[in-house]
């Protein structure tokens, strides 16, 4: 259908294709070209599934475009209160709906091949020009939105393939990286060991924030806090870790201007495939809702774009200036 549209608009003569009634009307078929597939069902999800192994059995970047065929809607009614026990159990509910069981960390654990991703880790096993270097812009657009001081003392929640755990270590700040897998803390072990830098690499959860004894400069979340599933708690427990003057970065996570609900998971196209595929939990925030939460326990954000990427959104946050507000959750 899309080939023989373009093919219609060729033979227009160029005045009439080139008027502003015209473009605007191309503009609106394409529009109505490329919107995503409406899912309802799950059986309707997992047929988009399968074609997105098709997919991604040709390469990456067709699985990542694959993602964007399709969306799903749920009729799904909220408690008012997006802080309270009720609204977290209906996230969790749909979750289990979505995903055929209920959520736990251990399903946010990732087997691969050690030995070969040490050489090759993503986004660079993609393969792929755009996706390898959308990425490493963002990590230059954290490092540069950090601007540490020499020595810096950084945590790392959820440091993945350890891409910006290594840039900043070779870069002399002391980094303390906690990550659920243990093969992704063997693999920035690894990593560091082979260019000589030095990274405090342990397994472990968001819970753990509530456990360590040193405070830092800067504690990072690169695309990882949208994976606890008790964020209030993780922001709960900022202020005992980060020192006097620090700050928290939450980069390339999913926080939006507009949202269906305060928070809850994400029904985009990859994020169906996380949940359902691979069991994680991809939640969403409505930025109104993540700036009223960061304000709850004591902490005022603000915004740093980057237009070249899609990793290139990043709120910093800071201790308010007066004084802390309510610290509960009601």
């Amino acid at each position: 259908m899309e080939r023989g549209a373009r093919r219609a608009w060729s033979l227009l003569p160029e005045p009439v294709a080139s008027s502003r009634v015209a473009v605007r009307a191309r503009r609106s078929a394409s529009a109505r070209l490329h919107r995503p597939r409406v899912l309802r069902t799950l059986a309707e999800l997992d047929e988009m599934l399968e074609r997105l192994d098709r997919a991604g059995a040709v390469s990456d970047d067709e699985l990542r475009l694959g993602f964007t065929t399709f969306r799903m809607e749920v009729d799904v009614q909220m408690p008012l209160d997006p802080y309270s026990p009720e609204y977290r159990q209906a996230v969790f509910d749909l979750y289990e709906w979505l995903h055929g069981g209920p959520y736990t960390p251990k399903n946010e654990l990732i087997p691969f091949d050690l030995e070969r991703l040490s050489d090759s880790p993503f986004p660079y096993s993609t393969h792929s020009g755009p996706t390898v270097g959308n990425h490493l812009i963002g990590v230059g657009h954290v490092i540069r939105t950090l601007d540490l001081a020499p020595n810096s003392r950084v945590l790392e929640f959820g440091p993945g393939w350890g891409n910006t755990t290594l840039a900043l270590a070779q870069m002399g700040h002391q980094v303390t990286a906690i990550d659920i897998g243990p093969n992704f803390v063997d693999l920035i072990r690894t990593r560091a060991r082979r260019v000589n830098a030095s990274v405090e690499a342990m397994v472990g959860d968001f819970s753990m924030i509530h456990d360590l004894e040193d405070v830092y400069d800067a504690v990072l979340f690169f695309e990882s806090f949208h994976h606890s599933a008790d964020h209030l708690d993780v922001l709960a427990g900022l202020e005992r870790v980060v020192a006097p003057g620090g700050r928290v970065l939450f980069a390339a996570e999913p926080i939006y201007k507009s949202m269906a609900f305060p928070w809850g998971l994400r029904l985009d196209g990859e994020s169906l495939w996380a949940i359902r595929r691979n069991g994680w939990l991809e939640l969403g925030f409505r930025k109104s809702y993540f700036l009223e939460a960061l304000q709850r326990f004591g902490w005022q954000a603000h915004r740093v774009a980057c237009a070249e990427t899609k990793w290139g959104e990043i709120f910093v946050a800071r201790r308010a200036e007066q004084g802390k507000s309510s610290r509960g959750r009601g």
